[in-house]
């Protein structure tokens, strides 16, 4: 079992851990954000779970620590460097895997890639605020102008930070990073593989138009092991504050044991 502190550069080069843990922890939560997000979101889940559970986020290029590295825009490009980032935390610790939107995509995909490499699997994968792989239509908003896709993003999902549509300077660092998140999110070509064997929680809004009770639903077909599929109420960025974060932190604490 290795610290974090303890790990080599490449896994903290892609692995943020706002809070290492003095010891090994009993589990580790690892976090992916949404399309145009940065592992900094999930600070304010500090504190949140015991103090033996160790709150990781992927760090990808493009943004805060690895600013000045270019945005990757495959999922294969993001997931093999990332499993051998995370192998050297994964043995002998509880992990739960979450992910968000494009980061459920991610984290799916990533579990596939750990199992490729004959890495232990997540103890549980929890997807949300996305459709199962291959439900759902497909939008083409990356390939559009810089404010025509600003303008896109903000009214077909909403999210962006009004500190962001007020300041231009800081909407332009953004834009690259989103359009090649958005790249990502719209070009994927899912692949059939045996479902995984891990259990699996899907999460949704109960508003969100983007994501259907039977495209959560669907992400059954991709285990062999346990399934839940549960909606909060709110639209796609439900889990924002209030009611819907009490909800994902709620499951996430029962995923951690």
């Amino acid at each position: 079992m290795v610290r974090y502190a303890d790990s080599p550069t490449s896994t903290k080069t892609w692995i943020a851990c706002p809070k290492p843990r003095a010891s090994t922890p009993r589990a580790r939560l690892l976090c992916l954000h949404h399309a145009g997000g940065n592992p900094s979101a999930f600070r304010p889940w500090l504190g949140e779970f015991g103090d033996d559970v160790e709150l990781l986020a992927i760090r990808l290029p493009g943004r805060e620590a690895r600013l000045r590295e270019t945005p990757l825009t495959s999922v294969p490009a993001i997931v093999e460097p990332l499993v051998n980032a995370l192998a050297p935390l994964r043995e002998g610790v509880r992990l739960v895997v979450f992910g968000h939107s494009l980061g459920a995509l991610l984290g799916f995909e990533l579990a596939r890639a750990m199992r490729r490499a004959a890495l232990a699997l997540p103890d549980r994968l929890v997807v949300s605020g996305r459709n199962a792989p291959g439900v759902g239509r497909v939008l083409r908003l990356h390939v559009l102008s810089d404010r025509e896709l600003i303008d896109e993003v903000q009214r077909v999902y909403g999210g962006i930070p009004k500190v962001l549509l007020d300041e231009p300077e800081l909407l332009a660092l953004t834009v690259p990073v989103l359009r090649a998140d958005l790249t990502i999110n719209e070009t994927y070509e899912f692949g059939e593989e045996p479902a995984l064997g891990c259990p699996i929680t899907a999460l949704g809004g109960v508003d969100d138009p983007h994501v259907s009770v039977a495209g959560l639903e669907a992400w059954a077909e991709q285990t062999t092991a346990g399934f839940e599929a549960e909606r909060c109420a709110g639209d796609h960025f439900y889990l924002g504050a209030g009611a819907g974060k009490r909800f994902v932190l709620d499951k996430l604490r029962a995923a951690l044991g």
